[in-house]
C-alpha cells in the first residue's frame, strides 16, 4: 500500500525562510530609521557570519569542485548584497508596508528567468497568480 505524506519536506523550509524573511523585513525598516543603508548592509554582513561559521565546519571548509557552481554562487552573494543594500536605502526612504511587498515580487523575475533560460513551463493558474501578484502590487502602492 502507497502511504502519501500531506505536506511536502520542502514546505518547513519555506515557512522557516518565509518567517525569517518577514522579520528581516521588518528590522531593515527599524534599522533603516536609525542608520545608513551602508552601516546596515556591514552590520548585516556581519551578522550572516555565525551562519558561514557554521556551514564551513559543516562543509569541513571544502569548496565545491564545480567551477560553474562556485561561480554562481559568488554572483549569487554579490547580487545579494547588492539588493539588500538597495533595500535598506529604500527602507530609510519609505515605509516598510509598501517596499517589502514590493520587493518581494522579485520571485516574479526568477519565474520569468527560469522559462526564457531554462525552459521551465507555467501552467494557467500559475501565470495568473504571477498577473494577480503584480495587480495587488498596484493597488498596495495606492
Amino acid at each position: 500500500m502507497l502511504q502519501r505524506k500531506l505536506l511536502p519536506k520542502w514546505l518547513f523550509y519555506v515557512v522557516l525562510a518565509l518567517l525569517w524573511w518577514g522579520v528581516f523585513g521588518f528590522l531593515g525598516k527599524v534599522g533603516s530609521d536609525r542608520v545608513s543603508p551602508s552601516q546596515m548592509q556591514f552590520l548585516y554582513t556581519l551578522g550572516q557570519l555565525p551562519v558561514v561559521i557554521v556551514c564551513a565546519f559543516r562543509l569541513k571548509f571544502r569548496i565545491a569542485s564545480s567551477k560553474r557552481g562556485v561561480l554562481y554562487s559568488l554572483l549569487m552573494g554579490l547580487l545579494g548584497a547588492l539588493g539588500s543594500l538597495a533595500f535598506f536605502a529604500a527602507m530609510k526612504m519609505g515605509q516598510a508596508s509598501l517596499i517589502a511587498p514590493t520587493t518581494s515580487l522579485y520571485p516574479a523575475l526568477t519565474v520569468l528567468l527560469a522559462v526564457l533560460f531554462l525552459k521551465e513551463r507555467l501552467n494557467k493558474v500559475q501565470l495568473l497568480g504571477l498577473v494577480v501578484a503584480m495587480v495587488s502590487i498596484t493597488i498596495l502602492s495606492r
